[in-house]
């Protein structure tokens, strides 16, 4: 009788853990599934967060470029003004000795007089406009300074970015390769439980063969 019991019954267990390792293995799946969707979405945003990095990079390099150019002409024009100042300085030197001999030669030194007079006044132009120059080119050297001082900081906040999107990647695969292993486990586990369930079977069936002979 309890042969038959056992009989019976065996079938109905083999399908509950056939029922289990299916159920568990569609579980596994979905978890999987997930996982990767979310390692897909990281790796996504680590690829646009390269690509922006990619680009401030190159704004910073331009801006630095752009300022090393506006220092150097800035240079230049301040040589140009100190060479203005120089000349105004000889020629008003120079006036200044004419007139102080103008007395003694009064008719031949007015002309040159009225002369170092009109080239001073363009030389004080020239030097109104390259001062106004140097104004603005300080002006474009502190405006790039704080552009650079902007894309340095986004710069590092990209870079804190990736590295949190690549801490969080890590920690995606190290999920699933969890995952991957409890279902290599469950499904182990259950290849086993089938195999005796099998074999079970497979004795009870010979011994209810044996029975019936007998």
């Amino acid at each position: 009788m309890k042969r038959n019991v056992f009989t019976t019954f065996l079938p109905a267990i083999v399908l509950i853990l056939i029922f289990l390792a299916t159920g568990c293995s569609q579980a596994t799946k979905k978890r999987l599934v997930t996982v990767e969707d979310e390692l897909s979405k990281v790796q996504a945003q680590v690829s646009t967060l390269q690509n922006e990095k990619a680009q401030l990079e190159q704004s910073l390099a331009d801006t630095k470029k752009a300022l090393e150019e506006a220092k150097a002409e800035n240079s230049r024009l301040k040589g140009e003004l100190d060479a203005l100042k120089t000349k105004i300085a000889d020629l008003e030197k120079e006036k200044n000795d004419l007139i102080a001999a103008s007395e003694k030669a009064q008719g031949e030194s007015s002309k040159r007089i009225r002369a170092l007079n009109n080239i001073i006044a363009r030389l004080r132009a020239d030097v109104k406009q390259k001062e106004a120059e140097i104004e603005g080119k300080n002006t474009e050297i502190n405006t790039l300074k704080e552009s650079e001082a902007a894309l340095k900081k986004a710069d590092e906040e990209n870079k804190a970015k990736i590295a949190s999107l690549n801490k969080d990647m890590a920690d995606l695969n190290e999920k699933m390769e969890k995952e991957i292993a409890s279902k290599k486990k469950t499904i182990t586990i259950l290849a086993i439980l089938l195999a005796v369930a099998v074999i079970l079977a497979i004795i009870g069936f010979a011994r209810k063969r044996k029975v019936v002979s007998v």
